[in-house]
């Protein structure tokens, strides 16, 4: 896409203030022409209407021998005093009648801005009448429904004032967030790690300079990540091969190892000879679990499958007998109403129940006890695994499945590297499951627990 044309954010606002201030202009001149038209039609009566009609009755007023309601022009209230300013007739009540009289005796004809009285001498008497200076309907309907038409030109120029700004900021609103947008979606591959992508360009110059920033950032983030993957496959690498360099002269060593203890007869000879045999099986060990680090940390490609509740399970029981056979350790297994199905990766999930597994024989002690249970709930499959060795220290509660995290002082385990419950860890995290960690109350022992979801979305 293309560098389009931009704007500043003080040219923006700028902008749309004049739209307001255009539009403001244009519903005032809207309403005024209304009312002129309608003026100009009669409509709307002018607002000294009532006062000419109150002029030209003046005379026929002061004349009749009694004044009538239907005298007074419509909307007005009137009353007819005696000398002493007490009303002898009309339809002005206690408390308006006296603020009339008092207007009148003030010589004033006007109460406020609108309200306004009209006096008209009768022989012995006084009429006067209060009338208001305002437009109005012609049309009786309307006068009724509508109202006085000024008060409802003003509504309804406050009801359009409210319309125009939330017209102007919804039409902002949603030209700024498309433009914000761009500058989200720039954030959002950045973080999910995708440093091939082209922002696109935004129409306001702050925007596009936040973007370009970005932009230069991806560009250097990728040049960094780039030279750390190339340094870490080269490490791993080179890991790999020295391992496998190693194995040649081990087994040598470990080949003539053998050779001497079938063939030497001096007891001090043999026992030097058994410490060559254990350091070597103890360097073999070294170099499996260097080469698994290794490959724990490439990508995984996880591939979830239905998988056979059943058969999954007796798999690990024959390994498990396997594993715990030559130190004689009783196995106790159990399944409680689980599922015919789950779904997940079976190789992925089988390494870590197994690592899990094996680091419960190799913490129990001879003839010891463990125990493999599989349950589920609604949502998860759940497999629990107990030996009966010393158990967890509060450290390795927090630390054991760390990667290289070693608790050899309170489980005295030489050949624990801290990479089994790691690899157990990652392995159920990638089903978005949990691994939980504690001391089982039955045998004393750890206890681990491995939760996955039985469906995935």
């Amino acid at each position: 896409m293309g560098i389009r044309k931009q704007i500043g954010l003080c040219s923006i606002f700028v902008r749309y203030i004049l739209y307001f201030i255009f539009g403001t202009i244009m519903i005032i001149l809207l309403y005024f022409f209304a009312f002129f038209l309608m003026g100009t039609n009669n409509i709307i009566l002018p607002a000294n209407y009532t006062e000419q009609k109150i002029e030209s009755s003046k005379y026929m007023l002061s004349k009749v021998d009694k004044v009538t309601e239907e005298m007074i022009p419509e909307g007005c209230s009137y009353g007819v005093f005696d000398a002493k300013g007490n009303m002898i007739y009309g339809n002005f009540n206690s408390k308006a009648s006296k603020t009339a009289w008092n207007v009148v005796q003030k010589n004033e004809k006007s109460l406020g801005m609108t309200r306004h009285y009209a006096v008209i001498q009768r022989k012995t008497e006084t009429c006067i009448i209060e009338y208001f200076i305002t437009a109005q309907f012609s049309n009786p309907l309307l006068k009724k429904y509508l109202g006085n038409p000024e008060l409802l030109v003003l509504i309804l120029f406050i009801l359009s004032f409210i319309f125009e700004v939330g017209l102007l900021s919804i039409r902002f609103g949603r030209y700024f967030s498309k433009e914000m947008k761009l500058l989200m979606e720039a954030t959002e591959e950045i973080k999910k790690q995708n440093l091939d992508f082209q922002p696109k360009h935004s129409g306001i110059r702050e925007i596009e300079e936040v973007i370009y920033s970005l932009n230069s950032m991806k560009s250097e983030l990728k040049d960094s990540l780039k030279k750390q993957w190339n340094m870490e496959k080269g490490r791993k690498n080179q890991i790999s091969a020295l391992a496998h360099d190693i194995k040649t002269p081990l087994t040598i060593i470990k080949g003539n190892a053998e050779l001497v203890k079938e063939t030497c007869k001096d007891e001090e000879q043999m026992k030097y000879n058994r410490y060559i045999l254990s350091a070597s099986e103890e360097i073999e060990h070294y170099l499996k679990v260097l080469i698994d680090i290794t490959k724990s940390e490439d990508i995984l490609a996880f591939s979830p499958i239905k998988i056979e509740t059943k058969t999954f399970v007796e798999k690990i029981v024959e390994q498990e007998k396997a594993l715990a056979f030559e130190k004689s350790i009783q196995l106790i297994n159990d399944q409680e109403n689980i599922s015919e199905f789950f779904y997940g990766d079976e190789e992925l999930l089988y390494r870590a129940i197994l690592n899990v597994i094996a680091n419960a024989v190799e913490y129990s002690p001879q003839k010891g006890k463990l125990f493999f249970k599989v349950e589920e709930d609604e949502k998860f499959l759940k497999f629990l695994i107990e030996d009966s060795g010393k158990g967890f220290s509060k450290e390795e509660l927090e630390f054991a499945s760390d990667q290289f995290y070693r608790g050899d002082k309170s489980r005295n385990s030489k050949n624990h590297y801290g990479i089994g419950l790691y690899i157990t860890r990652s392995f159920t995290e990638l089903h978005q499951g949990t691994v939980e960690l504690s001391n089982s109350t039955k045998t004393g022992g750890a206890q681990v627990i491995i939760r996955i979801p039985k469906n995935r979305s």
